[in-house]
């Protein structure tokens, strides 16, 4: 016999000599199993099971100390040693379970085991004590009146505990809690490491009041590491998950009392994770609710307690429970910095921890996340590392409002002045730099707002204002996020403001490049309030320049219509830059730059086309696709007829006279019959603007 069938046999044959003591005898007769279990105990048994070290012995008598803490005399402490021998042995054995039914009507009781220790009287308050402590590891019935036979029965939790099988516990709850073996190690906090020595002295010091972890990134991780610095597991629970088993005293098989019991035994601390403001209205439980419903009854059974919440939750303190709180505010570049170094050596990341700061401003738990992707693929490339983070990045955005690029145009591919060039290039130290300006050079304080990389494009169309954002987006190495204006704009009164906020809000995370392109119809000019609209359409306007104050990402708007742009934009951009139709030697660069290497060419004079026709860069490649189908439909490869009838035909798009002296040389090669007279006095024929 082992030492947990010893205490069984024990327990039943101390039932049976109390029951002949009340002149119930010889009860057995009914139930012969019970006789031959209590046959086999003999004297040398007993002295062993008193002098038994092994792990059976060892959990029984620490449970029991650690259940009897509080008791206020032996004989408490007998009570409770004598509840949890017989539900033990009812457990175990269902003919003593058959037997207590037969005998006293009731299963097990603290009034049993209290009257086994011949304690016949006890006080409601020493009851509920008793019930207390004990529903720690067995689940008591608190519904039955009297109280003192309400019933007391274990679950396999305590069995698997007593019996060494450590392994089954977390497996009771494997498809909706996580388990974290503090044993099995974790790798370092790469800052902020004084938070979870804060949380956990404060555990040590009470560990009845729950630690409320409130902000951004990295609560679980925190979680984890308090308890690893207690030495002790955490059983983590989505409440998202789990509120209507967490709050059901029946049902579910009773999912929240085998929480409590198998943290307690495991001398586990939990960790109550995904508390939202919208989950609490969803499932309409207030933060009282929630402390008194949820938390409280993990905090009675002396389990320590984390709650994992976001900040817009407001608990109330009706409960009587007092949270600790330790708030994580948004990693600064000098953190994310800290914590891209720490896995690039932890998984041997190839990394500029640096740029990785300042491009990706993920928060400590995403950088983990990113880390542990890479590391789990099968070709750790440097470029995987940055699709995983920007995959991250994006990952909440819906789409609805505007398209997530990531452009491959770069700045060798635009064709502006050299002074443009240079200040787009300015434009990127500023946003990728500026870290050392207001951290590095102390600039910080003097620049509480109005830190956003602002720039605006004016121009004719076609003159490669979009092209820019695109080319500042790919040499940041960031994505572009070109806001759809016919979302954002509503005839509803508030609706562009909400859908506004819902833009930046998301560009204030992900720090993607903010694109609005025909900017005029969204940061126009305020004008006289002669009706409602008008007012509210100004509203519109302030709450715009109120929200880049406060953005401190990358804006850049682009325009044809320079005047409609209101002038209090116009003193917020950091950068106004303004595009012109390009010269001939600028189109003659335009022309052939569209010739790429694998499209088939004849000779072309790329001289005359750029003289001839002043075209922007947009209509330049308009007549250049626009040939290139002419070639392929002639299956020939592209020639100056074939480019010349292209621009034939983008003339007359724009409806512009074409006449035959405009052609010159190469007149021969267009159909003279469509052509007009040249006007008696032709003015020099200057192109307009297309996309």
């Amino acid at each position: 016999m082992n030492f947990l069938e010893t205490t069984i046999c024990r327990i039943i044959l101390k039932t049976y000599m109390y029951l002949e003591e009340t002149g119930r005898t010889d009860s057995f007769a009914r139930f012969p199993y019970l006789r031959v279990l209590t046959e086999r105990l003999t004297k040398e048994r007993l002295d062993a099971w008193q002098c038994d070290t092994g792990i059976e012995a060892s959990r029984y008598h620490a449970l029991l100390s650690r259940l009897s803490r509080d008791a206020k005399d032996p004989i408490d402490s007998d009570i409770l040693y004598n509840t949890i021998d017989l539900c033990l042995a009812a457990a175990y054995v269902p003919e003593f379970a058959a037997y207590l039914n037969y005998y006293t009507g009731n299963p097990v009781t603290v009034q049993l085991a209290a009257e086994l220790e011949h304690v016949t009287h006890s006080s409601y308050h020493d009851i509920v004590c008793r019930l207390q402590a004990l529903q720690k590891v067995c689940a008591v019935d608190w519904n039955k009146n009297p109280l003192p036979y309400a019933a007391v029965e274990t679950d396999n939790a305590l069995l698997s505990y007593l019996t060494g099988a450590d392994g089954l516990l977390p497996e009771l709850f494997s498809d909706r809690v996580t388990y974290f073996d503090h044993d099995a190690g974790l790798h370092p906090m790469f800052i902020r490491q004084e938070l979870a020595v804060k949380g956990a002295a404060w555990i040590q010091d009470d560990a009845r009041q729950p630690v409320l972890i409130s902000g951004f990134g990295g609560r679980r991780f925190l979680a984890k590491h308090i308890a690893y610095l207690l030495k002790r597991d955490l059983i983590l629970i989505d409440v998202q998950t789990c509120k209507n088993s967490l709050t059901a005293d029946a049902g579910e098989e009773h999912f929240r009392k085998k929480l409590i019991h198998a943290a307690f035994l495991k001398n586990a601390a939990v960790c109550l994770y995904g508390i939202t403001a919208s989950l609490l209205s969803t499932a309409q439980i207030t933060s009282s609710d929630l402390l008194s419903a949820i938390a409280l009854p993990f905090t009675e059974a002396d389990i320590p307690l984390i709650l994992c919440a976001d900040d817009d939750v407001s608990f109330s303190s009706d409960s009587g429970l007092f949270l600790r709180q330790i708030t994580l505010d948004k990693t600064t570049r000098k953190e994310r910095s800290a914590v891209f170094n720490g896995f690039s050596d932890l998984y041997q990341i190839p990394l500029d921890s640096a740029h990785c700061a300042v491009h990706y401003p993920l928060s400590a738990s995403e950088i983990a996340d990113a880390a542990v992707r890479w590391h789990s693929t099968a070709q750790r490339q440097p470029e995987n590392f940055s699709d995983i983070c920007n995959a991250i990045l994006y990952s909440g955005q819906t789409g609805l409002l505007g398209q997530i690029l990531h452009p491959s145009i770069s700045f060798g591919s635009l064709k502006l002045p050299s002074q443009t060039k240079k200040t787009l290039e300015q434009i990127c130290c500023a946003a990728s730099e500026s870290y050392r300006i207001f951290e590095e050079w102390g600039l910080e304080h003097r620049y509480p707002y109005g830190r956003a990389v602002t720039v605006l494009l004016y121009g004719p169309p076609g003159t490669g204002k979009t092209m820019t954002a695109h080319a500042i987006a790919k040499e940041l190495g960031t994505a572009l996020y070109q806001v759809d204006l016919s979302h954002v704009l509503d005839k509803y009164i508030g609706e562009t403001e909400k859908h506004l906020e819902q833009i930046f809000s998301f560009a204030q995370k992900a720090k993607p490049v903010l694109f609005f392109d025909e900017a005029d119809s969204l940061f126009g000019r305020r004008g006289e309030v002669t009706d409602g609209k008008d007012r509210y359409a100004n509203m519109e306007v302030s709450y715009i320049l109120q929200r880049i104050e406060q953005f401190d990402g990358i804006v850049v708007l682009a325009t044809n219509l320079y005047s409609g742009i209101d002038k209090a934009f116009l003193r917020r951009m950091k950068y106004v830059i303004r595009y012109q139709s390009p010269d001939a030697a600028m189109r003659h660069d335009i022309w052939a730059d569209c010739l790429t290497l694998q499209l088939p060419h004849e000779e072309l004079d790329l001289d005359y086309l750029a003289k001839q026709f002043d075209f922007t860069g947009g209509t330049i490649k308009n007549v250049v696709y626009t040939a290139c189908v002419m070639a392929i439909h002639d299956n020939k490869k592209l020639c100056m007829e074939h480019v010349l009838n292209a621009v034939r035909a983008e003339y007359e798009k724009m409806e512009r006279t074409v006449t035959k002296e405009m052609w010159g040389e190469y007149g021969d090669l267009i159909d003279q019959r469509t052509l007009s007279a040249p006007p008696s006095d032709p003015p020099r024929a200057q192109a307009q603007d297309c996309h």
